[in-house]
């Protein structure tokens, strides 16, 4: 088998030559006979009669008429590629807002459903935001405790706050995921999201990090502390202040 390849490979390329020294001689064969056919008339047409003298001058008027019908094709090939590369952005662009829409809408409904607010509702209610200088320690003990803490006679399932942070952490994870692989994040998407993250993520941040060094788990919640941290940032880049939790607010 190995044996018949090369065969095989001489073959081919003996074919590609033959193919390409008979199309230049077909090619070569079909110039003489245009010139022999057209030549006579073209120089009755200027002296009156054949004049082989006058061939050279023939040829330049070939040449350039062939050179005209090139560009012209050439520049028919251009505008038909920048028409198809135009209509391809369109279409292109109609996905992409398409994309963006369903996004938007996905993350609209998770942000907006009862469960997903009355999760952060707890966490605003509930979790205080780490000073600069208090110890990670004590203020993460103090957290995990409120966290873990049940209400009296529940003894089944999760406690009410570490339902409220997983559920939260979650819905976050799967925003910063979907905003780090297929969506072109913009200001006013930023505008409309960053104030319900930054709030919540400004208290769970540091919760997040503590837990990530304590397990040595590295990719814990990364995608959700990816969108915590750009949401903050463009507040404060925005000159936007922190929003403050009020329970007497809806």
């Amino acid at each position: 088998m190995k044996s018949e390849q090369p065969r095989n490979n001489n073959k081919n390329i003996f074919l590609k030559i033959s193919l390409i020294g008979l199309g230049s001689i077909v090619i070569a064969l079909m110039g003489y006979v245009v010139i022999m056919n057209l030549f006579p008339a073209f120089s009755r047409n200027v002296s009156g009669e054949v004049n082989w003298n006058l061939l050279e001058g023939f040829a330049s008027v070939l040449s350039l008429v062939l050179l005209a019908g090139g560009l012209t094709f050439a520049l028919t090939e251009y505008v038909n590629t920048e028409n198809a590369k135009l209509a391809e952005k369109l279409v292109e662009d109609r996905e992409k807002t398409k994309l963006s829409y369903d996004i938007y809408k996905a993350i609209f409904d998770k942000l907006t459903d009862p469960e997903q607010e009355a999760a952060r509702r707890w966490i605003l209610s509930n979790i205080t935001i780490k000073r600069d200088d208090e110890d990670i320690s004590a203020w993460y003990e103090q957290t995990y405790a409120k966290i873990m803490k049940r209400e009296k006679g529940n003894k089944d399932g999760l406690p009410e706050g570490q339902k409220a942070v997983k559920m939260t952490l979650n819905c976050f994870d799967y925003i910063g995921f979907i905003a780090n692989q297929y969506w072109d994040i913009e200001d006013d998407s930023l505008d409309w999201i960053s104030a319900p993250i930054a709030k919540i993520w400004r208290r769970l941040g540091p919760h997040v990090t503590h837990v990530r060094t304590l397990r040595g788990s590295r990719d814990y919640y990364t995608s959700a502390e990816s969108i915590g941290k750009l949401c903050i940032k463009w507040r404060q880049d925005k000159g936007l202040p922190d929003e403050e939790y009020a329970k007497e607010t809806p």
